[in-house]
């Protein structure tokens, strides 16, 4: 990007969908014209891949709400949200490596949560609290990592 010479990162998307691509990985969303941006994009039938910061799925779908992309469009756009959280894992009451732990929001929880029905009608998701506590029960993880990550 050069932004002096009036080549940002808007200017690089929109070239990009000049070459009719198939699929679009945005690097990140991080502010309303690329949230925007990549909606667009999904809505004209390109599958549009990204990341954004949020503490879980849930935080993703209210980020994106929060960056002024509509309910209807997120209902027709949205495909599946994946968060991960790297947790330490232990062996022999030594932390050896990292594992991650997924948080996959689709389908009727996605929908749910677009429509701001809530945790109560979630029978299928597993949210990064449960996943620590199972990570937890297994002995993968030590309880000050289950309590304070």
């Amino acid at each position: 990007m050069n932004e002096k010479a009036g080549i940002t990162y808007q200017t690089g998307l929109k070239a990009a969908l000049r070459h009719d691509p198939d699929i679009i990985m945005v690097g990140e969303i991080r502010d309303e014209h690329t949230a925007q941006f990549a909606f667009n994009a999904s809505l004209t039938g390109h599958l549009v891949l990204s990341t954004l910061h949020a503490k879980d799925a849930l935080g993703t779908v209210h980020r994106l709400l929060e960056m002024g992309i509509k309910p209807s469009d997120l209902q027709q756009s949205l495909i599946a949200v994946a968060a991960l959280e790297l947790l330490p894992i232990n062996v022999n009451d030594t932390a050896v490596r990292r594992a991650a732990i997924l948080e996959l929001l689709d389908g009727e929880e996605l929908e749910n949560t677009i429509n701001g029905v809530g945790y109560h009608t979630m029978n299928h998701f597993h949210t990064f609290h449960h996943l620590k506590r199972k990570a937890f029960a297994y002995g993968f993880i030590t309880e000050e990592t289950y309590h304070h990550s």
